[in-house]
């Protein structure tokens, strides 16, 4: 990614995605410490785009 350039939306793009696999991270992390697997309602929106 040496010398690339990205737009306002391109990097905003980026940080969604970014927030997405953090918060997936975190409920699998969740999940296995608790032993509760059901994906919660918040979760289940971050990962749609809501």
């Amino acid at each position: 990614m040496r010398d690339q350039e990205f737009s306002d939306d391109e990097r905003e793009t980026v940080r969604r995605s970014i927030a997405k696999v953090r918060g997936a991270a975190d409920w699998l992390e969740a999940a296995l410490e608790t032993g509760t697997f059901t994906l919660d309602e918040q979760l289940a929106q971050l990962l749609k785009g809501e």
